[in-house]
């Protein structure tokens, strides 16, 4: 018996075979779930660079699909909960316990926004624009303040 098999959850190949092409959201799944191995194959260190895989992890592969009716719905524990881990722990690698509270809070916002009213393609590509350039943002304001903005 394979992984795949005791651990259909696991898997984020099956959904693309099963159903193709796969959907934006499946794109997501596999990225963050490939993202952090190949970063620490190929010896990456920078913080930057690990909250983006962090934040596709949290966002996509990690995501259950109770959360993601709770977002769809826009039940505000869900979206604080879902902010914190998807949000605040990138926020936190790039810019300490400032970026932890900033990135939760604009990253549970941003989702709140639910894809800023589009239903087509520019819904999900402006929804992680966004939260890209919140952790791009927390990064450059962390080290251009580095004796006013603390990091771990």
């Amino acid at each position: 018996m394979s992984v795949i098999t005791r651990f259909p959850k696991l898997s984020v190949v099956r959904p693309l075979i099963q159903h193709w092409p796969p959907q934006w959201w499946q794109w997501g799944k596999v990225v963050g779930a490939l993202l952090p191995p190949l970063w620490l194959l190929a010896g990456v260190h920078h913080p930057l660079a690990w909250a983006v895989a962090l934040h596709l992890f949290c966002d996509f592969t990690a995501q259950s699909d109770t959360t993601v009716q709770g977002k769809a719905h826009r039940e505000w524990r869900i979206l604080v909960y879902h902010g914190l881990i998807a949000g605040g722990w990138p926020g936190l690698l790039v810019a300490g316990i400032p970026g932890l509270l900033i990135g939760a809070v604009t990253h549970s916002l941003i989702d709140a926004a639910n894809k800023f009213g589009f239903d087509d393609w520019r819904g999900p590509i402006l929804d992680q624009l966004s939260h890209m350039a919140l952790i791009v943002l927390l990064s450059l304001l962390s080290s251009l303040s580095t004796a006013y903005w603390p990091t771990p």
